[in-house]
């Protein structure tokens, strides 16, 4: 089976006219999804730049407590307090790591892959439109 429609299918120019329309249409539709990655694109990127601040901010935090719960005379509670200040600040700085690599792991290679699928859908659209205008045009010789 051909991977290239038959465009002698088209046997009117009206049918040719509804067909470039639909496949006009067909076209602006994966514009759309296009744009729709370029601003997922620069969503994640802004995500990302906000993971980091983020990420640096908690590093601040741990560096931070870290001092304090190396104070000299800290003993007992104030001592425990402050170890469990520490831990529980390393537990949320993973946290970041992990929600900032699933940000660019995973779901921004699904976006690639979505965007590569739709970059050949257009190019395959825009080679049928342009198939089907030659098709109208030897209509029109005829």
């Amino acid at each position: 089976m051909s991977t290239n429609p038959d465009y002698s299918l088209l046997t009117t120019i009206a049918e040719c006219d509804d067909a470039e329309a639909a496949v006009t249409l067909e076209l602006e539709t994966f514009d759309h999804r296009d744009r729709g990655y370029t601003l997922a694109d620069k969503r994640a990127d802004a995500s990302q730049a906000a993971g980091s601040a983020t990420l640096a901010k908690k590093d601040e935090e741990i560096a931070q407590a870290q001092y304090k719960a190396a104070a000299p005379g800290l003993a007992g509670q104030a001592k425990q307090d402050a170890d469990d200040l520490v831990e529980l600040l390393q537990a949320q700085r993973k946290k970041i790591v992990r929600d900032n690599r699933a940000d660019t792991g995973l779901g921004r290679f699904k976006i690639t892959v979505d965007a590569a699928q739709a970059e050949n859908q257009t190019t395959l659209l825009s080679s049928i439109r342009d198939g089907v205008r030659a098709r109208r045009d030897e209509l029109r010789r005829a």
